[in-house]
Parts: structure tokens; C-alpha cells; sequence
């Protein structure tokens, strides 16, 4: 090998070892942020990371846009020959499907099955 190639394979090894270093740092400052993140939820009082930031939001007033992150998922609503009778007579009353479905915490097909009888089957 020629003087040449070898400075251009020191270059090289330089570089590499410059844009190694520049890794390791970026991933040693997002390890103390994380690490100070955690101190910052063990110091909190709160339950889970979800409450905290949960409490947050409220305390600031900001609004989360896309999905309900924030919101849990509602449990399925077993629907029983009570409920069914209930839905029934509210509709028969005046109350809309929509009106309904809210307030048994249900959704609106549900409300149009009840009312079509596909629930008839309970006892």
C-alpha cells in the first residue's frame, strides 16, 4: 500500500469514530433526561405515569389532539332482559336513540337492535 491509501483509510477511520462518538452522546443525553423524567414521577405522589400526566393536563389546560389517549377504555355493557326492558320503555316515552345510548352508557346500535328485537331472546 501507498502513504495515500493510508491517510484515506485514517480519514475514514476518523470519521467513523467522530459519527460513533456523536451516537453514544445523543443516547447518554437521552438516557438522564429519561432518568430525570423518572424522578420526576417517583417525587409526584401519583399512582402512574398516566395519572401524572393526566394531572397535568388538567392542571394546564391543554387539549391532547388525535385519539383519546388519555381516556381508559369504557368495559362492555352485558345487555340483560332489564336493561333491554328499560331501553324500551325510555323510547316508548319520547327519548331518542341517541338520548338512550348515552344514557345507559351504550352504544346506538345496540339502542336499534334492542328496539328491533334482536334481544328478544333474554329472559
Amino acid at each position: 500500500m501507498n502513504l495515500e491509501d493510508e491517510l484515506k483509510n485514517l480519514d475514514r477511520e476518523v470519521e467513523r469514530i467522530a459519527r460513533r462518538k456523536k451516537e453514544l452522546l445523543l443516547r447518554q443525553e437521552a438516557a438522564q433526561k429519561a432518568k430525570s423524567l423518572d424522578v420526576i414521577y417517583e417525587e409526584s405522589g401519583y399512582a402512574s405515569p398516566q395519572d401524572l400526566v393526566e394531572a397535568l393536563i388538567r392542571r394546564f389546560g391543554l387539549s391532547v389532539t388525535g385519539e383519546n389517549l388519555l381516556r381508559r377504555k369504557r368495559r362492555r355493557t352485558r345487555v340483560t332482559a332489564g336493561l333491554r326492558d328499560s331501553i324500551r320503555q325510555d323510547c316508548a316515552a319520547g327519548f331518542s336513540k341517541n338520548r338512550a345510548s348515552k344514557k345507559y352508557n351504550i352504544s346506538y346500535a345496540v339502542v336499534s337492535k334492542v328496539l328491533t328485537g334482536n334481544y328478544d331472546h333474554l329472559a
